[in-house]
């Protein structure tokens, strides 16, 4: 049996919300009379906070006119959707760089009014002190069934941030895309500190982009040395919000042993959500019935064939040795050697429920890990360009030569445990990680960028041109490389 995915197949349903009660007179907020909520054209039911409180859930109470959710609720609804003709574009200028060939097409959709709104809104959200996601669904129902539909929304919204930063690069307002780059990561601080392992990942991999452009602005470009503080600065403000695992492997365990609860007290109630959530039968009631006759019945019937304290042992073992592991760097978590699939496959066959609602989490600790080593090396190599400005353009001969530019700790590879590798000639030097398969494979590189080692490297190599369709189709591409530019 394997379990491959971050999270269970029920589970991976979830999808995250909108909010709880808020001021009546407020155009964002939800109906007051039926308490729904509508994020990008369809409209949701609202899961009240105090039904998930009461399920074990960890949700602070923040009064809705100092929530920054309502702000994101405009930034999300506002976004344009990205033209088809604009998608390949579009994506260039997230992965790599601004694509010349397609510049002016790609500047007109990110300075439509709509998607111009969505971006302030979105760095005013995520300067804001207090911020608790919402969640839809029906509160009669299983915890299985709560949704979690913005997420796909602040991903684009996200996207769109790091978009129009590349915009802004290009047309030498460095600040200005330092700034969309910093709203990012608040952002992703924001979402990855939901209840659920997913609003993790989604913010894990929000910071991710965020730092990948960090990273290319200061390679990229000959930046002066206030701008480069600034950036330092930036980035030490911000590294203490960087969304880690360890939160959502917490939460996993609060879903995990709340479903073993409802289980016990309404097994069929729970089965009709898991198979109207995966389409595999049923007809999608969620009301409870346990003031019923039949509702007492199956209350009873649950107790008697459900060993709960059993079933949750065995879910607390499993998570306890996530945490663990999780809550140490990558190169001590022996994940190399921690075969999630036998563990599960250990427990016995009778608990059918924890065999198939236990996630696997051992992959999104690796990709939080990940996270954390490209932010790393993102403030060593500003820490490196920095001292190459008061030193006549020349690297230094070790990485401890940066004193106080970078803190000692930022220096050590979480995939190794020691230093970053680091060499260099005159004023070129390269720093690289051991990755994910814990193995120094000397600075070389793989097929795909976290197989072998991870390079950071000064001056940054050429990128491949960006080529449309159309030229494609007439043998053209876009000549212009970045390089290293004033």
């Amino acid at each position: 049996m394997r379990h491959d995915g971050w999270i269970t197949a029920a589970l991976a349903l979830l999808a995250l919300a909108a909010c709880g009660v808020a001021r009546a007179d407020d155009p964002r907020a939800p109906d007051p009379d039926t308490q729904t909520l509508t994020i990008r054209g369809q409209t949701y039911m609202i899961w009240p906070f105090d039904d998930l409180r009461a399920r074990g859930f960890d949700i602070p109470d923040v009064a809705p006119e100092d929530n920054a959710f309502w702000t994101y609720v405009e930034a999300l609804n506002a976004f344009k959707e990205v033209p088809t003709d604009l998608s390949p574009a579009f994506d260039y200028a997230l992965e790599t760089a601004w694509p010349s060939a397609a510049g002016k097409a790609l500047k007109a959709y990110l300075l439509e009014p709509d998607n111009q709104k969505a971006l302030a809104r979105a760095r005013e959200a995520a300067d804001g002190e207090e911020f608790q996601l919402y969640y839809f669904g029906d509160p009669n129902g299983s915890v299985i069934s709560v949704l979690l539909p913005s997420l796909s929304a602040y991903r684009m919204l996200g996207k769109l941030l790091i978009v129009d930063g590349r915009r802004l690069e290009a047309e030498g307002d460095y600040g200005g895309a330092m700034e969309n780059y910093t709203t990012a990561f608040r952002m992703a601080h924001q979402v990855g500190g939901g209840i659920t392992l997913i609003e993790n990942l989604v913010g894990i991999s929000i910071w991710a982009i965020g730092d990948r452009a960090v990273d290319q602005l200061v390679l990229r470009h000959n930046l002066t040395k206030e701008q480069l503080e600034v950036i330092q600065a930036a980035l030490e403000e911000i590294a203490p919000l960087q969304p880690t695992a360890l939160n959502g492997v917490k939460n996993e365990r609060v879903f995990g042993l709340t479903i073993v609860d409802e289980f016990s007290a309404n097994p069929f109630n729970v089965l009709r959500n898991i198979q109207d959530l995966t389409g595999s039968g049923g007809d999608g009631t969620l009301a409870r019935q346990r003031e019923s006759g039949w509702g007492r019945l199956e209350a009873r019937f649950g107790q008697l064939v459900l060993p709960d304290r059993a079933i949750k042992q065995h879910m607390t073992n499993f998570y306890d040795e996530l945490a663990a592991r999780a809550a140490r760097p990558a190169y001590d978590a022996g994940w190399t050697e921690f075969d999630e699939g036998s563990v599960i496959d250990d427990i016995p066959q009778w608990d059918i429920m924890s065999r198939m609602l236990l996630p696997s989490l051992s992959r999104a600790s690796i990709l939080a890990e990940r996270c954390r080593m490209q932010t790393l090396m993102t403030r060593v190599a500003v820490a490196l360009r920095l001292y190459a400005v008061d030193h006549d353009g020349m690297a230094p001969a070790r990485l401890s030569d940066l004193g106080d530019l970078v803190p000692v700790d930022d220096l050590i590879d979480p995939f190794s445990g020691g230093p970053f590798v680091y060499d260099h000639r005159d004023g070129a030097w390269r720093i690289y990680s051991y990755s994910e398969n814990l193995t120094d494979d000397n600075g070389k590189v793989g097929d795909k960028p976290f197989d072998l080692d991870y390079v950071v490297r000064f001056p940054p190599p050429a990128v491949e041109p960006f080529e449309s369709e159309s030229d494609e189709a007439a043998g053209t591409v876009e000549t212009a490389s970045v390089q290293v530019s004033n």
